[in-house]
């Protein structure tokens, strides 16, 4: 005996039921899974899975779509839109036993990474506190949900789904460790950023080698005097007791020279020095970042650029980088000159972590001159065989 045709109810469902598989396969396809993304009514019919026009059906796609949790609804400015759902994730609903279950699980799973904080919770759901407590617990006991805290208020209990992270702006980011700021961490990221603007923006003075005897290889005469010298005068000074105040200094008064100190003045500190006017390629944010990914300095933690950018601008704000804007872009230099090498310990907010600070006058050699007061001319020391200027022209 032949069966009866079917309904048209029956294929009516039927056809919805592959247009609903149809549909979700194609938005999976054409949004490469961004569960994220919002979809509009256009978005959809735009896919060309439901015929043109046909609105009501698409309605009634959507529809058997949001029952079994493949879409779930979203309310913007725009109107109304739907967000995906993974097949895995529309699954855990059927884990869900009682109406609380699926109105609570419903809530923190619509707050993403961003949680729901337990009292907006109780409000949307108008539930009594002791079933609320209870149905998170049983969600929780299911793994569906967790407890977590943020930063901004570490005495809110706040609920996320399982297996997802907090977003940055409720655990602070990559600076806070167990909700508190990392200031340690910090100042060693700091650290890093001026050390990789003070290699890239600045480059090495090449110096010179030790001066053999005392004599420089490239002086103007020599360091000692072409002729003899008169007897010493020592203009500005105070009184002597050995010359009785008399302006003239003895010869057997003169203190013996100190070979150490010489020796360090006869040597060049390599030292940096700031790039020339017009350089371009001061390190940017992105450089920047990249660095620091390629050091592995993040306690595994990725630093992306805006992080990167907030401690730059710290930096600039405590007077240690500035902006450098060439060519259209933004690079960073160094404030201040920076030592060559510089312990590990010292900080970035010592003096000794900096070259001393200079103006024309305590650059020149007259300026820092141990023997300054005895330099005139024909005197012991004196400009024409001043070893200091060689060291400085050198």
């Amino acid at each position: 005996m032949a069966s009866a045709p079917p309904s048209q109810a029956v294929r009516q469902a039927d056809e919805l039921q592959i247009l609903k598989d149809q549909l979700y396969d194609a938005c999976h396809d054409a949004f490469a899974g961004d569960y994220e993304k919002p979809l509009s009514q256009d978005d959809l019919m735009a896919l060309e899975v439901i015929p043109p026009k046909d609105i009501k059906k698409l309605m009634d796609v959507i529809s058997l779509l949001t029952r079994e949790r493949l879409f779930a609804p979203v309310h913007l400015h725009s109107g109304l839109a739907w967000r995906m759902r993974s097949e895995a994730e529309a699954a855990k609903y059927k884990l869900l036993t009682s109406q609380e279950q699926v109105l609570v699980y419903e809530i923190v799973d619509a707050a993403g990474a961003e949680g729901v904080w337990q009292q907006d919770i109780k409000r949307r759901v108008n539930m009594q506190e002791g079933t609320l407590r209870k149905t998170l617990k049983e969600l929780e006991v299911k793994r569906l949900i967790n407890q977590f805290t943020t930063v901004q208020n570490a005495t809110k209990k706040m609920w996320i789904k399982a297996h997802i992270k907090p977003s940055a702006s409720a655990t602070g980011g990559p600076f806070y460790t167990d909700s508190y700021l990392d200031e340690p961490y910090i100042e060693e990221l700091q650290r890093v950023v001026v050390a990789l603007v003070k290699q890239h923006g600045s480059y090495t003075s090449r110096g010179g080698g030790e001066r053999a005897n005392g004599s420089s290889n490239n002086n103007r005469g020599g360091s000692s005097s072409p002729v003899l010298p008169k007897k010493g005068i020592i203009r500005g000074a105070a009184p002597d007791p050995l010359t009785n105040g008399s302006r003239k200094r003895p010869a057997d008064a003169m203190e013996a020279p100190n070979d150490n100190h010489q020796q360090s003045h006869a040597v060049h500190r390599k030292r940096l020095l700031p790039l020339p006017a017009g350089y371009n390629s001061y390190p940017t944010v992105s450089d920047l970042a990249s660095s620091i990914a390629s050091g592995n300095v993040a306690k595994g933690q990725a630093l992306r650029a805006e992080h990167v950018q907030e401690l730059v601008d710290v930096l600039v704000w405590e007077g240690r980088l500035e902006e450098v804007q060439v060519g259209g872009k933004v690079g960073y230099r160094l404030a201040r000159v920076a030592k060559n090498s510089v312990a590990a310990a010292v900080k970035l907010d010592a003096e000794d972590y900096w070259e001393p600070r200079a103006n024309g006058l305590t650059t020149a050699p007259c300026g820092r001159c141990p023997v300054f007061e005895l330099c005139e001319e024909g005197g012991p020391v004196w400009a024409g065989g001043c070893e200091y200027f060689d060291q400085w022209l050198a």
